[in-house]
This record gives C-alpha cells, structure tokens and sequence, in this order.
C-alpha cells in the first residue's frame, strides 16, 4: 500500500492556512499566486510527461522551477519584476 503523496496538502495549506490566514494576503496575491502555481505544474507535468494530478515534490527541483523562470520570462513575454 503506498503513502499518499504529501504535495497536493502542503499546497493546500500554503494557500489557506500561511498566505490568507497567517500573512492576511490581499485576494489579489492569492489569484497571482495561484495563476503562477498553475502555471508551474504544468511546465512540470509537460517537461516530466507527467498528468498535472501526479506531480510530486520531488518533481519541482531547483532546476526545473529556473527553467520555469526563463521560460516565464522569455516565451511568456515576462520580465524579471513581474515572474514571481
């Protein structure tokens, strides 16, 4: 039997629980937040060839999240100030 994966809560609760409950964040910040979160997952999910509802935490390693910088900045039409 195999543990499930942890990612899907911590997500959850980084949203609920530290952004709008502990840091009081404007509804602003957490569609931002959300909207890039998104946008993540997928970049994961596609470079992994990976379903969105499979990605782990180990999925998302320092290299994967600066490949997902450069490609916000440069194929999304992005700049440094405005990729999160």
């Amino acid at each position: 039997m195999s543990k499930a994966d942890p990612f899907p809560k911590l997500l959850r609760a980084f949203f609920y629980e530290w952004l709008v409950e502990q840091r009081n964040a404007s509804i602003h910040t957490v569609r931002s937040y959300r909207d890039t979160w998104r946008l993540l997952l997928r970049f994961v999910a596609q470079r992994a060839g990976k379903k969105v509802v499979v990605i782990t935490l180990a999925d998302l390693t320092a290299s994967t999240v600066i490949a997902f910088l450069g490609h916000a900045e440069h194929e999304r039409g992005g700049t440094i100030g405005t990729r999160n």
